[in-house]
């Protein structure tokens, strides 16, 4: 389970790469990943990243007042990609790959 270290270093990463970038789209494989239906995750799309926080071991972007808030639990992880135009398909519910945001 990622420490607090680990998650501030994630947030400050995040700070210096995705704010001020809109969400393009966000694309979910794994059901375990979600945790609300109202507003579907597709109301993320357009809307500009604004600040990304953490709390505790949470990670909170504000994207227009619309917070997408992720737990990494047990061994997550966050990978980041410039180019996802290259990035594989992926099945969902195969493979590792919960949720997948993509920036404009």
């Amino acid at each position: 389970m990622p420490e607090l270290p680990e998650v501030e270093s994630l947030a400050e990463f995040l700070r210096g790469h995705a704010v001020g970038r809109r969400v393009g789209a966000v694309e979910v494989y794994g059901f375990q990943a979600l945790k609300t239906v109202d507003p579907p995750v597709t109301a993320l799309a357009g809307r500009t990243v604004n600040a990304v926080a953490r709390h505790g071991k949470f990670l909170d972007l504000d994207c227009d007042g619309l917070h997408l808030v992720t737990h990494l639990a047990r061994a997550g992880w966050l990978r980041w990609q410039d180019d996802l135009s290259r990035a594989r398909a992926v099945r969902p519910g195969k493979g590792p790959l919960a949720l997948r945001v993509r920036l404009a």
